[in-house]
C-alpha cells in the first residue's frame, strides 16, 4: 500500500510538472531522493542517456529512495513486449513519439504523455521518431534489475 501511495504521489507530481509552465520556467524533473536532490530540465534528459551507434536501448538510473527508483530510458526502435511482476511503472515521455502497448491496447503517445503500467501488465514502446525517444521512468518498489519477463502475461488486465 505504501508503494502505491508513493507512485500516486509521483503521478500527481508528474502531471503538475508537465502542466504549461508559467513565466520563463521550463518543465523540469525535480525530486528529492534519499537526501539527494535531482533536478534535470526535461529538454536535457536526452543528453544524459546517449545511445551508441550500435545501441537500440539504454537505461540509466538517476536516483532512488526506499520506495522508488528513477531512470532515464532511450529507445531507438522498439521494446519487446514484457512485464514486471513485482514493480509498478510510471513513464513520462520527454522526447519522441510512437505507440505504447499496454495489455491488449496500443495507444499513440508523444512528448508529455504520462503512462502508468501496473505490475504484471504486458507493455512495450515502439519509437516512430527520427531520433531516439527518451522517457523518465519511475519504478515502485525500486527496480532490482531482474524483474523483466518477456511475452504475454496470463492475467494482464
Amino acid at each position: 500500500m505504501r508503494e502505491r501511495r508513493a507512485l500516486l504521489c509521483v503521478l500527481m507530481l508528474s502531471g503538475a510538472l508537465l502542466a504549461a509552465p508559467g513565466g520563463d520556467s521550463a518543465p523540469t524533473v525535480d525530486a528529492l531522493l534519499a537526501g539527494e536532490r535531482v533536478r534535470i530540465p526535461l529538454a536535457g534528459l536526452a543528453e544524459r542517456v546517449p545511445l551508441a551507434a550500435d545501441q537500440d536501448f539504454r537505461v540509466v538510473e538517476v536516483g532512488r529512495d526506499a520506495s522508488t527508483s528513477h531512470h532515464l530510458v532511450a529507445i531507438r526502435t522498439a521494446e519487446v513486449p514484457h512485464r514486471h511482476d513485482r514493480h509498478d511503472l510510471l513513464v513520462v515521455i520527454a522526447r519522441g513519439h510512437g505507440t505504447m502497448l499496454i495489455s491488449n491496447t496500443t495507444l499513440p503517445v508523444g512528448e508529455r504523455s504520462i503512462l502508468y503500467v501496473p505490475r504484471g501488465t504486458v507493455h512495450a514502446f515502439t519509437n516512430r521518431s527520427d531520433a531516439p525517444a527518451v522517457a523518465y521512468v519511475v519504478y515502485t518498489p525500486p527496480f532490482d534489475g531482474t524483474d523483466r519477463v518477456q511475452g504475454e502475461a496470463e492475467d494482464s488486465p
